[in-house]
C-alpha cells in the first residue's frame, strides 16, 4: 500500500505539475516546519523509552556516531556532487526524469520505509513519503513537465526490491536494528525539512549522510553473523 501510494503521490503530482505550467509557489517554508516536527516525533520515538519519570535511550549513541562517520564518508566520496551531476546532460526529457528519480528516490525514508515494510509490514513511513512527496511532485511537474512523472516508476521498483531483501533476510534484522534505521532516516527527513523552512541558505546535505545509514544496517548485520558464528 504504501509503496503504491508513493508512487501514485510522484505520478499524478507530475502529471498535475505539468498543467500549471510554471506557476508553482517556490516558498516551503510552511512545509519545510511541518517536516522537521512530523520527522522529530518519529526521531523521539525510536531513539527514547519513557518509563515513569524517566527517559532512556540504548540507541541514541550508535545512530549519532553512524551518522557522524557517514556523513564524513559522504564527503570523502562527494556523493552529493557526484549524484547532481547524474541529472545534467543534452537531453531534457532525461535529465527530468532523472532529477525527479534522485529527488524522490535517494533518502532517508527511501531506506527505512521498505526496510520496516518488508520486516514488520507497516507502511506509515513509506505513506508519510508520499504525503511529503506530492507537493514536490506537482512543483517538478510544472517546471520539468509530463516527464517526471515516470521517476514514479524506478523509485516503487527500488522500494520493492528493498523490500524484498529485507523480508528474506528478516531474521537477520533485530528490533534494535529497525528502530536505529528508522531514527535515521526520520533524522535525514528532518534536515531536509530544515533545508526547506531555511530555503536553503543553511544547506546541510543529506545526501552526504546516507552512507551512516549503511554503517548502522552493516554494524547490525555483523554483529548477527558473529553470534551465529559464536
Amino acid at each position: 500500500m504504501g509503496v503504491m501510494a508513493d508512487a501514485l503521490a510522484i505520478l499524478l503530482g507530475g502529471i498535475f505539475g505539468s498543467r500549471l505550467q510554471k506557476k508553482a509557489g517556490s516558498s516551503y517554508a510552511a512545509l519545510g516546519i511541518g517536516i522537521m516536527i512530523i520527522s522529530l516525533v518519529g526521531f523521539l520515538e525510536n531513539m527514547f523509552v519513557v518509563q515513569g519519570a524517566s527517559i532512556s535511550s540504548e540507541h541514541l549513541l550508535v545512530v549519532l556516531f553512524a551518522y557522524l562517520l557517514g556523513t564524513k564518508m559522504g564527503e570523502w566520496l562527494k556523493l552529493e556532487d557526484r549524484v547532481s551531476n547524474l541529472g545534467k546532460g543534452e537531453d531534457a526529457t532525461w535529465n527530468a526524469i532523472t532529477d525527479a528519480t534522485l529527488f524522490f528516490g535517494v533518502g532517508g525514508l527511501q531506506i527505512s520505509g521498505p526496510l520496516v515494510w518488508g520486516i514488520h509490514g507497516d507502511s506509515s513511513q513509506l505513506l508519510i513519503k508520499s504525503l511529503v512527496d506530492l507537493p514536490f511532485a506537482i512543483t517538478f511537474g510544472a517546471v520539468y513537465g509530463k516527464a517526471v512523472a515516470w521517476a514514479s516508476v524506478p523509485v516503487a521498483v527500488t522500494q520493492l526490491l528493498i523490500a524484498g531483501a529485507a523480508y528474506g533476510a528478516a531474521e537477520f534484522f533485530s528490533d534494535a536494528l529497525v528502530m536505529q534505521v528508522c531514527a535515521m532516516g526520520y533524522l535525514l527527513l528532518f534536515f531536509s525539512g530544515f533545508n526547506l523552512a531555511t530555503d536553503g541558505k543553511h544547506k546541510i546535505s543529506n545526501m552526504n549522510s546516507l552512507p551512516g545509514m549503511v554503517l548502522v544496517i552493516g554494524y547490525h548485520l555483523l554483529i548477527g553473523v558473529v553470534e551465529r558464528i559464536l
